[in-house]
């Protein structure tokens, strides 16, 4: 990703952008959208949102997304409500235990710790295969479907505010929690600095560098910017940053983790809200997707630098 020197200045004239990895200001419009300038930082490529959404929106945006599906996005009503069941047939606990199947090629089980754990649906994966699992999360609402149905007991809490107590962890995982973050360094150091011996990171987020953007971006610049709705499916307000696999590598070694594992994956379609039509449409996207590695995910496995 290439950011050009003469791209227009952000909108609003309060504080200039600032890239939440490097912390530079070097930053130059990519997109404008409904909403938000979608930035990328000149010194470290990374590609962020500008202005972010308060706390407090994100908070009620969560509980939502927990509670009615409600959101900006209409395709991902459906979304979360696949978080609350551990059923064989649902294509999320699938993705779980394809996920803890690779963790395993690099840790047997032990103590694993969910960052960003939600209903607690994955920890109950993990334990059925043998992990003693533990969660954080800020949502009350989905740590209470934890505890009531999965027979767990998260910390409601932020990470940083939990991490000082010296608890360590065999295996730290987080998924779609980093897009979320507002220094996500630090959130990546704490984690470093919880992990057991021989211990990994184990994490999932979006992919910048995706067939869902080159489209989107074709569309927006045909149109001198006036085309910005499939943009806006992709550029959401709950994700602050978008990695690329070179980015995403820069940031967990700015923290001081090792990549061991990095993979390509993409959405599973069967989890979206939207008509037969678009699902085909997004079926043929994707598969031109995989054959010019533009999958729509990334799935990285680190370890602390050194270990």
């Amino acid at each position: 990703m290439s950011v050009p020197d003469d791209a227009p200045a952000p909108r609003g004239a309060d504080a200039a952008p600032r890239c939440l990895v490097c912390q530079s200001t070097n930053a130059a419009l990519r997109y404008r959208i409904t909403r938000f300038d979608v930035m990328g930082c000149r010194d470290c490529e990374m590609i962020f949102l500008h202005p972010l959404p308060s706390e407090e929106e994100i908070v009620e945006l969560f509980r939502q997304l927990y509670t009615t599906g409600e959101g900006s996005v209409p395709e991902l009503k459906e979304y979360y409500q696949f978080t609350f069941e551990d059923e064989p047939g649902n294509p999320l606990v699938q993705q779980y235990e394809r996920h803890l199947e690779l963790i395993e090629h690099h840790h047997a089980p032990g103590r694993l710790l969910d960052l960003g754990c939600g209903t607690g649906l994955f920890l109950s994966v993990a334990r059925r295969r043998g992990w003693e699992p533990f969660g954080v999360d800020e949502s009350r609402e989905a740590t209470d479907w934890a505890r009531d149905h999965f027979g767990l007991d998260p910390w409601v809490q932020t990470f940083e505010s939990f991490a000082g107590a010296g608890r360590t962890f065999d295996v730290i995982t987080g998924w779609d929690v980093i897009e979320h973050s507002r220094d996500p360094v630090a959130l990546l150091e704490v984690a470093r600095q919880c992990l057991a011996p021989g211990g990994f990171v184990a994490l999932s987020t979006p992919n910048q560098r995706s067939m869902l953007d080159v489209v989107a971006g074709l569309m927006y610049r045909a149109t001198g910017g006036r085309v910005t709705g499939p943009l806006e499916k992709f550029y959401i307000e709950q994700h602050f940053l978008y990695f690329t696999p070179a980015s995403f590598r820069a940031c967990l070694d700015r923290a001081g983790l090792e990549v061991v594992q990095l993979d390509l994956e993409q959405t599973d379609l069967r989890r979206l809200t939207m008509h037969p039509i678009m699902k085909l449409v997004l079926h043929t996207l994707f598969a031109t997707a995989r054959l010019t590695g533009r999958e729509n995910r990334l799935f990285a496995v680190a370890r602390a630098r050194g270990a």
